[in-house]
């Protein structure tokens, strides 16, 4: 296929737009792409290039590496309201981008705005996949078994139903299939206990629901997730998000505790030297830059939302996964495989539009 047209928007993360341009051009240098920046036009241009002096390997790549720049002054900040700026901020960057996704002028999007935001913007601009209700962000986590667990919603949505779940189910086990690579992909909806009868209200009815799936494993535990027993975990945004934070959170402060023992120990401090690049390792095993970016899977898109702390090399790997997803046709492969597994009532098959 053609090289995947990729937009990276450039306002909106922590960092500030020199980072995230910074990690567009890894990608450019990297991977076989056309790449828009989405932003202040004189800021970007003002920033690109002494950014490719310091990026650029090879300088008869420059010519190639100049991305293009899609104007968009007004910036979405994390204090935004979500919906009111998609609809206020109609000059943002961040809008901008979703509709040259929409107008077919791009095939992905990537942003590391403020998360409520992107999900509102793909909303109103692209629309849901027929037959999802609401779309949901999947995260991937490391397991000790060496391969990647994706979990899905991970803050998308706080409250959901048992047929929510069922979709996300649906679209994570697509996802694992094309992009991770397990063939057959297991589901399991994260519970307090593993036993069937465990859990609230929801994860109960969801139990119920989620047993016609293929390859569904019931319930497992957050320590099961570690251990690798399943290849895609389904629960609500509320509990996903929780259980992210608390992973990166741990790997974070484990590093910090024994840094702290190992100086209360002069034995310990002699092997520091060994064991403190392992240990960093460690933590980086669950950071943002490894794994780039989060999908929004459900809209008629491709998105992905960035860490808003993401530094350059995560946001190369953000572009990375959108690459991934348009050359292996995520979005129409989500939409047969709701097709196959969800049969769509007339009543769920409305869009929503701009």
């Amino acid at each position: 296929m053609e090289r995947p047209k990729v937009v990276l928007d450039t306002q909106g993360g922590d960092r500030g737009p020199a980072e995230v341009i910074g990690g567009g051009l890894l990608a450019l240098e990297e991977f076989d792409i056309d790449l828009v920046l989405a932003g202040d036009r004189a800021l970007i241009e003002r920033e690109i290039q002494p950014t490719l002096k310091e990026r650029v390997r090879h300088p008869r790549k420059v010519r190639r590496l100049h991305p293009e720049v899609l104007h968009a002054p007004e910036v979405v900040t994390m204090e935004d309201a979500p919906a009111e700026a998609v609809r206020r901020k109609r000059e943002s960057s961040l809008v901008r981008g979703i509709e040259a996704l929409k107008r077919g002028e791009a095939d992905a999007f990537v942003s590391p705005a403020n998360t409520g935001a992107v999900m509102a913007a793909a909303l109103l601009r692209l629309g849901r996949i027929r037959g999802i209700d609401r779309p949901g962000i999947a995260a991937i986590l490391p397991t000790v078994q060496g391969r990647n667990v994706l979990v899905i919603d991970v803050g998308a949505n706080v409250d959901c139903s048992p047929e929510n779940l069922k979709q996300f189910a649906v679209m994570g086990s697509v996802y694992a299939h094309e992009i991770l690579g397990v063939e057959e992909p297991r589901v399991g909806l994260l519970n307090i206990g593993s036993e069937r009868r465990k859990g609230n209200e929801l994860a109960l009815k969801t139990f119920f629901v989620l047993e016609d799936l293929p390859h569904f494993a019931g319930n497992v535990e957050a320590h099961q997730i570690l251990q690798g027993e399943v290849d895609v975990v389904v629960c609500d945004g509320f509990v996903g998000n929780v259980l992210l934070k608390s992973y990166e959170g741990g790997a974070s402060a484990t590093v910090e505790l024994l840094k702290k023992a190992i100086e209360k120990d002069w034995l310990a401090r002699l092997g520091a030297f060994i064991l403190i690049p392992a240990l960093k390792n460690f933590k980086r095993s669950l950071s943002a830059a490894r794994y780039g970016g989060a999908p929004l899977l459900g809209v008629r898109g491709v998105v992905i939302i960035a860490h808003g702390n993401s530094d350059a090399e995560a946001i190369k790997n953000a572009v990375r996964v959108a690459v991934e997803s348009v050359r292996h046709d995520l979005v129409g492969k989500i939409e047969r495989g709701i097709a196959r597994y969800l049969p769509i009532a007339p009543s769920k098959a409305k869009e929503v539009t701009a």
